[in-house]
């Protein structure tokens, strides 16, 4: 008995050191993905004058605005993004999740910032072709975008929208919803901008929306078998993920020990904390995880 509590405290002591070094590693990665993003459009989409359909677009509509009333008025677009993204903030605290809060203040932060300091001018000599510009800045920006979310934040802006709607409604993604929400962006563009500024403007959000679903983790599904003696582990599943599971009765073919063999799915988002909680339950538990799986049926989305 004594071995098995003094197992038990060093498996908590593990399990704790690890959310820590988790919690740091997102949040270090909600930087990382804000610079990409930043970097991304301040070198590749906007000094060539395409647009992106989501709140940063929106941001640099009010500039182009402001800038017809102001002559001569410097390119504060990350200023803007940063008040206009104030109120979806609170949305966050209230509504969502406080850990998303956090990290999304540190992406948008983090965005405004290198898009003051980082100079909207193309680097690249040679590199004007609009088409694979739209194509290279697409996959940057998304994989920037999707690199926060994916760590439990966002940059902010429509993602906000688009993980609150997606919370309620498990047919739509974030991706999805940032590109219902660009229309506003392009009908702008339709009226104020040439033609072919406007098709590779969409070109670049749908790449962008696409990346940033393919990058994000509320896609990636993982199967889960943990055979354990503990039958509490099938309620913890359900509490916690909100989840079902399968199980059957298993036998150690060695031991002939009867198990419980409990069988579920869950998002990549969940696994670590499931995972956690199960081995709190069970140090002696045996987990299986089978990365990717195709899921037909109801399977909503979970992001915390």
């Amino acid at each position: 008995m004594e071995i098995r509590a003094e197992t038990s405290i060093k498996t908590q002591k593990s399990l704790k050191k690890e959310l820590i070094w988790k919690d740091i590693s997102d949040f270090l990665l909600c930087i990382f993905g804000g610079i990409i993003y930043s970097v991304g459009l301040n070198l590749l989409i906007l000094p060539f004058g395409l647009y992106i359909g989501n709140l940063t677009g929106i941001a640099k509509i009010i500039l182009e605005l402001l800038q017809k009333v102001i002559p001569g008025l410097q390119d504060v677009t990350g200023l803007i993004l940063l008040v206009l993204n104030l109120p979806l903030l609170i949305i966050a605290f209230s509504s969502i999740n406080r850990k998303f809060f956090f990290k999304t203040v540190v992406t948008v932060i983090t965005v405004s910032v290198v898009m003051v300091f980082v100079p909207v001018k193309a680097i690249i000599p040679g590199l004007d072709d609009l088409l694979t510009l739209a194509v290279l800045g697409g996959i940057i920006c998304g994989f920037g975008v999707g690199l926060s979310l994916r760590a439990g934040g966002s940059s902010g802006g429509v993602d906000i929208l688009g993980v609150l709607i997606a919370l309620k409604n498990p047919d739509f993604s974030v991706g999805r919803v940032g590109l219902f929400i660009s229309m506003i962006v392009f009908a702008y563009a339709l009226f104020t901008s040439p033609p072919v500024i406007l098709v590779y403007s969409v070109i670049f959000t749908l790449i962008y929306s696409l990346v940033v679903d393919k990058a994000h983790y509320q896609n990636v599904k993982i199967s889960v078998m943990v055979i354990s003696k503990k039958k509490e582990i099938l309620q913890y599943i359900i509490d916690e993920t909100h989840r079902s599971a399968t199980y059957w009765q298993g036998q150690g073919a060695y031991s002939g020990t009867e198990f419980l063999v409990i069988n579920t799915v869950v998002s990549k988002y969940e696994l670590l904390r499931l995972r956690r909680g199960i081995i709190e339950l069970d140090p002696q538990v045996f987990i299986i995880e089978n990365n990717a799986v195709n899921v037909t049926g109801y399977f909503p989305s979970h992001f915390f």
